[in-house]
């Protein structure tokens, strides 16, 4: 197990380093010049020529390359071009957003997903089965831009109930966990919980169709057990499937 983890580990070296020499290259093929963004139009030679000798704008492109590989191996990303503030610490704030608002999608999907499919498989073929089908189809076609902007329409200027965008009444750094600001992660953790629910809820109606038809199920139906008594069983079948997903 430790030899296949280590040989996993070794195989995403290539695989990192073709990413950031990608990005890198990006940055580069772009056209315009970063710089412009902060020099003054009447910016003099001298001025230009020290910004891009701190920017390390003056070495060659494999200079900057390996130059912007080790320092971020040392977890310095530089300074930012439109804020003159680390990159690390503008990063880190974004970071605290994205997982929050993957923490509160994972567990919108998670449970909506599962609550369909355990009820579509549990009533194959019924109008609960379609129903609750048509509505995971729906959710993994629904593409997430989309979905985003009729929920802020509906929600936010139509039905004035949740605020179309920010991360709390302050800023992102005085978040704490209280409908202040949680309402305003429901908008987007709903739109960005729809796909993976789809996902899960198929795949577990799916499962519980399939557990349902199995000898075991019918043995416990002989034996004189409920419906909820068979529900637990197939539940604690199904779960390690929908927890993979």
């Amino acid at each position: 197990m430790i030899a296949f983890l280590l040989r996993r580990l070794v195989y995403t070296l290539p695989i990192m380093g073709g990413v950031a020499l990608v990005c890198f290259a990006l940055v580069h093929l772009a056209p315009g010049d970063p710089l412009v963004s902060v020099l003054p139009p009447d910016a003099s030679a001298e001025l230009q020529q020290q910004l891009r000798t701190l920017y390390g704008f003056d070495r060659s492109l494999p200079e900057q390359f390996v130059h912007w590989v080790w320092r971020a191996l040392h977890g310095d990303l530089g300074t930012s071009i439109a804020t003159s503030r680390p990159v690390t610490g503008e990063v880190m704030k974004a970071v605290g957003n994205t997982l929050r608002l993957a923490v509160l999608a994972t567990l919108i999907g998670f449970v909506f997903g599962c609550l369909f499919g355990f009820v579509a498989g549990y009533f194959t073929n019924s109008w609960v089965d379609k129903a609750a089908s048509f509505t995971a189809v729906l959710g993994v076609s629904v593409p997430h831009y989309w979905l985003g902007m009729v929920l802020v329409i509906v929600f936010a200027v139509l039905l004035p109930w949740l605020p179309p965008s920010g991360a709390g009444p302050g800023s992102s750094a005085d978040w704490t966990w209280n409908w202040e600001h949680l309402q305003h992660m429901v908008l987007p953790a709903v739109t960005m919980s729809v796909i993976p629910m789809g996902i899960i809820a198929r795949t577990v109606r799916a499962l519980v169709a399939e557990i349902l038809a199995q000898e075991f199920v019918v043995g416990l139906r002989a034996k004189g057990l409920t419906d909820l008594g068979v529900f637990r069983h197939v539940v604690k079948n199904a779960a390690p499937t929908a927890l993979a997903v």
